[in-house]
């Protein structure tokens, strides 16, 4: 049976930047069906739709260009431009299908594809230009930006019991972050995230704050993010073509 990989390219705003990764797994399942699109399931006892998205976004922050890869087995044919209308249809306020494309049969999902992401923060209150360059500046002067982390997990005690244990990493983020430029009342962020070093917009945000810039601190202002990238620099969607 014929096969087709599609990448989906969405946005996901407004209140819909709530909800969590597996409400927004179960939300397209049902979009779907609704939406006729001839989607493959698997195989076995209980079989489900075969999608993958690209890395999940944090709690409250909006995604101008989210990724999905999907399966088509068709028996008649349906082209990008019918598959946005049919989806487009049945969206809810807050999400936005941009793109069907059709991948090649060999393509890494888009998760496994992501390298570094494009985000920018929009400031509630006014700030000027200037003041951001500035905090900006000071950052990037730093010879190291070194982000502590605190985690915790069980290890068994010396009498066998499972006892929780807080571990400490610091790791310098500078090399890491790419870019860093103040738009007007914002601030640019091209970040790495790699499965290694996954720099969060808001960790950068927080060292921003320290330097002065006392709109960047939490529930200051509006997270997007705006691209995922490969490591070769080109966006998800350059990979896939219309299908016509």
């Amino acid at each position: 049976m014929f096969v087709l990989k599609v990448r989906i390219k969405f946005e996901k705003t407004d209140q819909m930047r709530f909800i969590g990764h597996l409400d927004l797994m179960r939300y397209f399942q049902k979009a779907m069906r609704r939406a006729d699109i001839p989607i493959k399931y698997s195989e076995g006892f209980s079989p489900h739709q075969i999608m993958s998205f690209g890395a999940p976004l944090s709690m409250g922050v909006s995604g101008l260009g989210e990724y999905m890869d999907i399966e088509l087995k068709e028996a008649s044919h349906i082209s990008s431009k019918e598959a946005l209308e049919r989806l487009n249809a049945v969206m809810c306020t807050g999400m936005k299908v941009k793109k069907f494309l059709q991948i090649p049969d060999d393509s890494k999902p888009a998760m496994a594809l992501m390298d570094t992401a494009d985000f920018k923060a929009e400031f509630k209150e006014s700030v000027s230009q200037d003041e951001i360059k500035k905090a900006i500046d000071k950052l990037l002067s730093r010879e190291s930006i070194l982000l502590t982390k605190i985690s915790k997990k069980k290890k068994k005690n010396e009498y066998g019991k499972f006892v929780e244990v807080e571990t400490t990493s610091v790791t310098d983020i500078k090399p890491y972050i790419y870019k860093l430029e103040a738009l007007e009342n914002g601030v640019f962020m091209h970040l790495s995230q790699g499965s290694t070093n996954n720099i969060k917009p808001a960790f950068v945000m927080d060292f921003l704050a320290e330097e002065g810039l006392e709109n960047a601190k939490r529930n200051e202002y509006y997270l997007y993010r705006l691209d995922m990238y490969t490591d070769e620099g080109k966006a998800l969607d350059e990979y896939g073509c219309e299908i016509i």
